[in-house]
C-alpha cells in the first residue's frame, strides 16, 4: 500500500518569515558563544555618521559631506568637556579647564588638552583646524627628515615644507603617515581599536596601535587618565636602550619620527658645535643608577607609580601600580610632556619655566626637593 505525501508550498511571506526566524536563532546562538569584541567607539551609528548629510530637513554640512559620512571632522568630534564615565575623549576643551598644578586633577585627559595652544604657539601642538600655523617654527624641533614608522611610512615623506600639523596623516600623528588623508590614515581604527587594554604586540594598522599609534604598543586607560591614580593610568612601552631606538614600539620612539634629533646619542653627532649638546635622557632606565642614588626614591619609600610624572616599562600586559627600578622607570618624552598641550612652556606637565623650584623634576630627582 502506498503511503500518500502531502507536499506543501511555502509561499513568499513564508519563507521569508522562516528565514528571519533561523537567522535570529543563528545570531542569538553567536552572542551566546563568542566572546565580547570591545570597540573604541559604541552605541547608534547614528552618533557618528549620516545618510545622507541631513538631518531634521537641514544640512549637516552645509559644504558638502564629510569623509565617509561623518557627522563632524577629528576636532569637531573631540572638542567638548570631559566628565566621568564619558565615552568621547574631548582633547579640546573650549571652556574653562581645570588644569590644576599637573593636569591630573582636574578635567583633562592623558594628552592634556589643545585649548592654551590656540592662543600661544609654544604651548601645544599647533594642530590644524585648532591653532594657527606656527609664527616661529616651520618644522617640528629637531626634525632630521623624519624616522620610519612600522609600515615604513615618514612624517612629511621625508621634508616638513612648512605644513601644519594635523590631527593624522602624512603630517599627523595618528593613523599612517602614506597618506595625507586624515581620515584613510586611521581607517578602522575607530571601530576595531579596544579601549581599556594591553596592546603588546601591534602590526602595521592603525586600529592595532596604542590610541591609533602605527605600531605602537601600550597599555590603554580606559578613561585616557581622566581620574589617574598609582593602580589606574596609561602604562607606556619603553627600552632601556640609550637612545639608539632600536625598538620602533616605544613611546618615545614615536616621538622621535618627527623630533629625531633629541632622541640621538651624542656618538652620532658631527664635530663643530657652538655649544656642548645637553638634552634629557629618554630611553634610559633609572634602574641603571646607584642604589643610594637620588632617583631610586621615586614613588617614595613604596615606590609607587606616580602619573603626573609617568615612566615606561618593557612589559605592558598590565597596569604597574609600583616600580621595581628593573626596566619599569624608563624615562620618556612624556614624562615631562604633555602630548597635546598643556598651560605652560612646551606643553610641559607642570610650570618648569614658571616656577622657582623645578616643579615636579623633584619625583625623579628627589634630593632637589
Amino acid at each position: 500500500m502506498m503511503r500518500a505525501y502531502r507536499h506543501h508550498i511555502f509561499t513568499g511571506r513564508e519563507q521569508f518569515c522562516r528565514l528571519r526566524h533561523l537567522t535570529c536563532v543563528a545570531i542569538a546562538i553567536v552572542c551566546l558563544w563568542c566572546p565580547a569584541l570591545l570597540a573604541k567607539v559604541t552605541g547608534p551609528c547614528s552618533n557618528c555618521h549620516t545618510m545622507h548629510n541631513s538631518q531634521n530637513n537641514s544640512l549637516v554640512n552645509s559644504s558638502g559631506p564629510n569623509h565617509s559620512l561623518l557627522l563632524d571632522d577629528c576636532v569637531g568630534c573631540h572638542t567638548g568637556t570631559n566628565t566621568q564615565g564619558g565615552t568621547t575623549p574631548f582633547v579640546h576643551n573650549t571652556g574653562t579647564v581645570d588644569y590644576n598644578t599637573s593636569g591630573i586633577e582636574g578635567d583633562t585627559l592623558a594628552g592634556g588638552t589643545f585649548k592654551y595652544v590656540a592662543a600661544t604657539d609654544y604651548k601645544g601642538h599647533n594642530v590644524e583646524g585648532i591653532a594657527n600655523t606656527d609664527l616661529t617654527l616651520s618644522a617640528p624641533p629637531g626634525f632630521d627628515g623624519g624616522r620610519a614608522a612600522s609600515d615604513g611610512s615618514t612624517p612629511g615623506n621625508g621634508s616638513w615644507s612648512g605644513q601644519q600639523i594635523t590631527c593624522a596623516g602624512t603630517y599627523g600623528c595618528h593613523g599612517t603617515h602614506s597618506t595625507s588623508d586624515p581620515y584613510q590614515a586611521i581607517y578602522g581604527g575607530h571601530h576595531k581599536n579596544s579601549q581599556g587594554t594591553a596592546i603588546t604586540a601591534p602590526d602595521d594598522e592603525p586600529a592595532s596601535g596604542y590610541r591609533l599609534l602605527v605600531g605602537i604598543a601600550g597599555y590603554e586607560d580606559p578613561e585616557w587618565e581622566f581620574t589617574p591614580t598609582a593602580a589606574l593610568h596609561n602604562q607606556y612601552k619603553g627600552i632601556d636602550d640609550a637612545g639608539q631606538m632600536t625598538e620602533t614600539s616605544t613611546i618615545s620612539s614615536f616621538c622621535a619620527q618627527c623630533h629625531g634629533l633629541f632622541h640621538n646619542p651624542s656618538a652620532n653627532l658631527t664635530s663643530g658645535g657652538g655649544s656642548p649638546w645637553l638634552r634629557h635622557p629618554t630611553d634610559y632606565d633609572m634602574g641603571n643608577t646607584d642604589l643610594n642614588a637620588e632617583y631610586r626614591n621615586y614613588g617614595g619609600a613604596g615606590h609607587a607609580y606616580l602619573p603626573a610624572t609617568p615612566v615606561a616599562s618593557s612589559t605592558v600586559t598590565s597596569v604597574k601600580s609600583s616600580v621595581t627600578f628593573s626596566d619599569d622607570t624608563i624615562v620618556t618624552c612624556l614624562s615631562c610632556h604633555r602630548a597635546h598641550g598643556s598651560d605652560y612652556y612646551k606643553a610641559m606637565r607642570w610650570g618648569y619655566a614658571e616656577s622657582n623650584d623645578g616643579g615636579l623634576c623633584s619625583n625623579c630627582h628627589t634630593t632637589k626637593d
